[in-house]
């Protein structure tokens, strides 16, 4: 029977001895290390660790939110704590019910998962997908994030070309966690999780889900956000979304649990935010049946509050009228409704209807996104500048 202690995550300025103690020290690193395989994995775990501070150091956009090793060690620790709602047998903890094979390769699908977003380099495409090949130098964020997971193999076996791991790359478990860890971009219906078994698509709903509610403010430095304003009006407002949640989101017996906090000096115009946030949380709910291998599908969300806007500010959020761009409420609810995935949204201009079928049987909010396209433009997107301009007018 695993115990379980919630330790304070590495400070965003930690170190590389810092990190790899706090993955080494994780459940799920013990777990996937009391018979690893295959054999040298700790030792790729950690050259994996070191490549992704290397990353980090060099080529993480600051205007992106957190990408390198803070966010993974708040994943690996959401997933170590994470307990089901019926104990099985094997204990309480979800990584009772894994193998020492299949926690190591979630540890590594977990640490890889976003590595693209640590890199700019178009090499590392997949072959026969030229038309992303050349970045957009106007929107290189955009072609990052539309390509970080395609990029994830060639990235890995580029960086580790050369070295005794090299190898250790093509052995069939290593080669499965990368399919596990890129499957993460994929929902549960799509091509992504096709060729995964049943309990290796288990494991990229793990990282899937972890990813999804790694939400808090713990993930940006907001303050910064405020005092510098680097990056585009969208990474500026995935900033300012993550002063919305509370504290970090973990999942106890099986149960999701979701404090919301209101910017300061804003009031109900900002319902559909709300309601965009939660239905994001509850997309966590739709890799319910792809849990079931691990018994871990008896899976839900507590809101608070359950609907409409909070009252309790965020003091994270404080002066957020002060970045261009953002100085009406208006233009918050705009840019805030602009960073959800629009099946969050159940955005029927942007999602086929099939699509919100999937969904709706998980008691997703409707979302009025009225205000959202008269800013946006209805038929085709305005351009950027002309969106802000509508947004900042009475």
């Amino acid at each position: 029977m695993q115990t379980s202690t919630i330790r304070d995550l590495p400070d965003p300025h930690l170190s590389l001895r810092d990190a790899t103690d706090f993955v080494f020290d994780s459940l799920l690193a013990r777990r996937a290390l009391t018979d690893p395989e295959p054999r040298n994995l700790a030792i790729l775990i950690r050259e994996v660790v070191t490549l992704i501070y290397r990353l980090t150091t060099s080529c993480q956009m600051p205007e992106f939110t957190e990408h390198g090793l803070p966010h993974l060690c708040s994943l690996l620790d959401r997933v170590s704590h994470w307990t089901l709602k019926t104990p099985t047998s094997q204990g309480h903890f979800l990584i009772d019910q894994l193998t020492s094979t299949e926690a190591g390769q979630l540890l590594l699908a977990i640490l890889i998962h976003d590595i693209g977003m640590l890199s700019q380099r178009p090499e590392d495409m997949p072959s026969g997908e030229e038309i992303w090949q050349t970045k957009s130098l106007r929107d290189v964020p955009y072609w990052v994030r539309a390509t970080h997971v395609a990029r994830l193999p060639k990235l890995l076996h580029r960086a580790l070309k050369g070295t005794p791991l090299a190898p250790t790359l093509h052995d069939p478990l290593i080669d499965e966690a990368m399919r596990i860890a890129q499957a993460h971009g994929s929902w549960p219906w799509d091509k992504g999780f096709n060729g995964l078994g049943p309990r290796a698509s288990a494991l990229s709903a793990i990282v899937a889900i972890a990813d999804l509610l790694d939400e808090d403010s713990n993930r940006c430095d907001i303050e910064t956000l405020l005092n510098h304003r680097q990056g585009t009006h969208l990474n500026c407002a995935h900033w300012l979304r993550h002063g919305l949640t509370a504290d970090r989101v973990l999942i106890r017996e099986g149960r999701i649990a979701v404090e919301l906090l209101a910017p300061p000096d804003t009031g109900n115009k900002l319902a559909p935010v709300f309601a965009g946030l939660r239905n994001h949380f509850r997309l966590a709910l739709v890799y319910r049946d792809t849990l079931k291998p691990l018994a871990a599908d008896a899976l839900d969300v507590d809101f608070s509050p359950v609907d409409g806007c909070p009252t309790a500010p965020s003091s994270e959020l404080q002066g957020w009228n002060v970045v261009p761009g953002f100085t009406s409420e208006s233009a918050l609810l705009y840019h805030l409704l602009s960073t959800f995935m629009p099946l969050g949204l159940l955005d029927s201009k942007r999602v086929v209807a099939t699509e919100i079928a999937r969904v709706t049987r998980f008691g997703m909010e409707n979302v009025d996104l009225d205000d959202f396209y008269l800013i946006r433009g209805e038929s085709e997107p305005r351009s950027g500048d002309e969106q802000v301009f509508r947004a900042l007018t009475p």
